[in-house]
C-alpha cells in the first residue's frame, strides 16, 4: 500500500508539473506589432487550456521566414512554436495544429499595385488576363508555389523589397493576403507613397496560417489544440478574429464580396488540413 501511494504521489506530481510549460513564440524581425493578432491568438489559447503556461516572444531580425522553420525542425531554435502558412513539408516535419488562425483569410489574396500599375488590373476579365501580369510573393512563402503551380508570373524577393519592387514597377502587383496590405500601404505612406490596393480582384484557394511545434513536442501541440478548440466552442475565438483591427479591417475596406473571383487549387495542402471542420474556414 505504501508503494502504490508512493506511485500516486510521483504520478500526480508530474502531471502538476507538466501542467505549466513556457510557451516561446519565434518571430521575424522586431517588430512585434506585425503579427500582434497572432501573439493575441497563442495567449487566448494558452488562457484557454488547462494549466498555467507562460508566452515569451523570440524576434529575430536577421532571419527569414524559412530559416525559423528550418530551425524548429532541426531542434536548434531558442524558441518552441511559431507560426507560417501551411504546405507539406511542413506538416510532415513539425507538428501542426490544425486549426487555421485566420480562418483562410490568407488563402483570400489581394494585390498591393502602384498608381501606374493600377490601369493594367482594370483590364483584368479572366484568370489569362492575370497571369499574364508580374505578381510579386515571398521567399520560401507556400504562397509562391501555389501561384507558380496554377500558372502565374511570380516574380520572389525578401518581403520588404517585394514593396520597392512594385513601387518601382519592376512587378505589377504583389500578393497578399486580404488581412494584410491595408495596414502595410498605411505604413509606408511617407517612404513609398505611391503604393495603393487594388479593388477589384481576388485570388482564392485554401490556405492559412498554422502554429507548428517540434515533431517530439505533442504535450505543447495538445495544449494548443485544446486552447484553441475551448476558444471555437465558448466563442471567445470568433469574438477575438471578428473584433480584432486588422480582421475589422478586411470586412471594411476589402469588399471580398464584391471583387471579381479567381480560384485557383492549392496543390500544397496536407489532406488532414483539407478535411478538417468547415466551422474553421471563412467563406465569401
Amino acid at each position: 500500500m505504501k508503494h502504490i501511494l508512493v506511485l500516486m504521489t510521483a504520478f500526480l506530481f508530474t502531471v502538476g508539473t507538466a501542467s505549466a510549460l513556457d510557451f516561446r513564440l519565434g518571430i521575424v524581425g522586431e517588430d512585434e506589432s506585425r503579427y500582434d493578432y497572432e501573439i493575441g491568438l497563442i495567449r487566448l489559447a494558452l488562457k484557454k487550456a488547462d494549466g498555467e503556461h507562460e508566452l515569451e516572444v523570440i524576434a529575430d531580425p536577421h532571419s527569414s521566414q524559412a530559416r525559423v522553420l528550418l530551425m524548429l525542425m532541426d531542434g536548434v531554435a531558442r524558441f518552441n512554436v511559431t507560426f507560417s502558412g501551411i504546405d507539406r513539408t511542413r506538416h510532415d516535419r513539425l507538428l501542426t495544429i490544425p486549426i487555421p488562425l485566420q480562418r483562410g483569410l490568407l488563402g483570400q489574396r489581394i494585390l498591393i499595385v502602384s498608381q501606374q500599375s493600377r490601369s493594367l488590373f482594370d483590364e483584368v476579365s479572366t484568370l489569362e488576363d492575370l497571369k499574364a501580369l508580374s505578381i510579386g510573393s515571398g521567399h520560401g512563402w507556400p504562397d509562391t508555389d501555389i501561384l507558380q503551380s496554377a500558372g502565374f508570373n511570380v516574380a520572389q524577393a525578401d518581403y520588404e523589397d517585394l514593396f520597392k519592387m512594385v513601387d518601382k514597377g519592376r512587378i505589377a502587383g504583389y500578393a497578399r493576403g486580404v488581412a494584410e496590405p491595408y495596414v502595410e500601404v498605411a505604413a509606408r505612406t511617407s517612404s513609398l507613397p505611391n503604393l495603393l490596393v487594388e479593388k477589384r480582384l481576388l485570388i482564392s484557394y485554401p490556405f492559412d496560417t498554422f502554429f507548428f511545434v517540434a515533431k517530439q513536442d505533442k504535450e505543447r501541440h495538445d495544449i494548443l489544440l485544446q486552447g484553441l478548440e475551448r476558444a471555437y466552442e465558448d466563442g471567445s475565438f470568433l469574438q477575438y478574429f471578428r473584433s480584432h483591427p486588422r480582421i475589422r479591417k478586411v470586412f471594411d475596406t476589402a469588399k471580398i464580396e464584391d471583387r471579381i473571383e479567381f480560384a485557383i487549387e492549392n496543390p500544397l495542402l496536407p489532406d488532414e488540413i483539407a478535411n478538417i471542420d468547415a466551422a474553421y474556414w471563412h467563406r465569401k
